[in-house]
């Protein structure tokens, strides 16, 4: 009972987070959630390798992403060392973000 409900809150939280990033609407968000789904359980029959050749490859599309948005931002470099090692918070609504990230990240 309790993967079903962990599942269906997952599916309901990935189609919210496609209307928020995409606008796209809920019941698409829905679909397009379950019909991913269901491409990785029939790639199961395939192997495990290819599942996992399939997750290694979106892991580094987002990797090769954010490196883009790095080149184009173009930050301090002694900036961005310091935050990797002293997390802070300032400004309106940075606790807020922070705590959106953690549930973006973590929960999934």
């Amino acid at each position: 009972m309790v993967s079903y409900w962990f599942s269906l809150c997952t599916v309901i939280g990935t189609a919210f987070a496609l209307n928020m990033l995409f606008n796209i609407p809920v019941w698409i968000g829905v679909l397009l959630t379950g019909f991913s789904t269901l491409i990785l359980l029939a790639l199961q029959k395939y192997g495990i390798r290819k599942l996992e050749f399939l997750i290694a490859f979106l892991v580094l599309t987002i990797a090769v992403c954010f490196l883009i948005e790095l080149h184009y931002s173009k930050p301090d470099p002694k900036e961005v060392l310091y935050g990797l090692f002293v997390p802070q918070l300032k400004g309106n609504g940075a606790t807020g973000l922070a705590i959106s990230l953690l549930g973006a990240m973590v929960m999934p």
